[in-house]
């Protein structure tokens, strides 16, 4: 049987593995046989965890469109998302130049 911290630590790998994927936590819940409302948990502890600390970082992530009609013209798509859970997502590239100054004000 597992220790307390190895099932944390097993938990925390799929939260980055769920937000890496672009998934729903159900569509992921089910392609990885456990549990959505434990994701779900594990999910508001990172969150909770991530807003304690005062140097969290934006990070990047590759994303793709799901459920949605594609963009006329094929664009690049940026998600932004903090560790506390919040993300914004662009079907066009920002200006590189107020995209810096999000990411510079962003672990502020």
């Amino acid at each position: 049987m597992s220790t307390q911290s190895e099932r944390a630590a097993c938990w925390r790998e799929h939260v980055e593995r769920w937000r890496r994927s672009g998934q729903t936590q159900a569509a992921y819940s089910a392609e990885h046989g456990v549990s959505k409302k434990s994701l779900g948990y594990w999910v508001r502890q990172a969150r909770q965890e991530a807003a304690r600390k005062p140097d969290s970082s934006l990070t990047l992530v590759a994303a793709r469109a799901v459920g949605i009609t594609p963009p006329r013209q094929a664009a690049e798509v940026l998600l932004l998302r903090s560790p506390s859970g919040w993300s914004l997502q662009f079907g066009a590239l920002p200006p590189a130049s107020w995209l810096a100054e999000v990411l510079a004000h962003g672990a502020a």
